[in-house]
Order: structure tokens, then sequence, then C-alpha cells
């Protein structure tokens, strides 16, 4: 099953979310995405946590001491409220240049995502991402 159908599969009602970080790498032929992470808005959010299918998940998140809520499935997937320490879906919404639609679903950009990883974030799978997402650039540019 492709990431798009991964993510049609889950029935989330359209522009009320954006699927970030890696699945818009495996979209686009850079790499395998291990998971799925999407944000949504605070009313899907809460729908969704009525659904016996998702579990709740509150933690410090692994990019800096905040708290991050999320719901999980059994395939991968995660939905956020919050991103990046926390900003909204907004962030997105609002930024057209943050966000590419593909095939009617919203994706965090190539562009936003190179700017995330390559700024405060220090893993290592994100300075790999870096690499994989400016090669990538350089050959379709």
């Amino acid at each position: 099953m492709s990431i798009l159908e991964k993510i049609n599969s889950l029935g989330l009602p359209s522009k009320q979310f954006v699927v970030m970080g890696g699945a818009v790498l495996e979209l686009k032929g850079i790499r395998k995405a291990g998971d799925i992470d999407i944000i949504v808005t605070d009313e899907l959010f809460e729908t969704l946590k009525k659904n016996p299918a998702w579990t709740y998940v509150s933690e410090v998140g692994s990019l800096g001491n905040v708290q991050v809520e999320s719901l999980e499935n059994h395939a991968g997937v995660s939905v956020y409220r919050r991103i990046y320490g926390g900003g909204t879906i907004d962030f997105f919404l609002k930024n057209p240049d943050k966000y590419e639609e593909i095939e009617g679903v919203y994706f965090a950009s190539l562009s936003n995502l190179l700017e995330i990883k390559s700024g405060s974030w220090n893993r290592e799978k994100d300075k790999r991402d870096v690499e994989l997402i400016k090669a990538y650039l350089a050959r379709v540019i």
C-alpha cells in the first residue's frame, strides 16, 4: 500500500490535516518512511480521541521539554494537535509555502521540512534527511 493509500484509508476530512515528516520523503522517492505523522485541527483530534482505534499518548517530546499529545493507531500513524514545540495546523494553513497539496492531501513542503530539520533539530536521522533533501532538490530544480 502506498503512502497516499495509507493516508486515504484513515478517512480523515480534507483540509483538516497536514502530513508531516518522512511521509513526504517516501512519496517523492527520497527514502522510506518508518511511520506517518499528521497534524490535525483541535476538533478532529477530539473526535479521533473518542474512537477506540486510536490510543491517546501524552509525553515529553524528543525535540525539547514540551508536553506532546498524540493519538496512535496500530498501523504506525501518529496524529498530533501541536507541532514543532507548540505550533498548530494554522502554521501550515496560513502559510501556503509551508505545505503542498498532492492528490488532495496536504503535506509539509520539502522546503519547510529542510528548514526545520536543518535548524534546531540535531538528531542523526534529521541530519541524514537534510542531505537527502538537498540532493533531491538539486536533481529536480
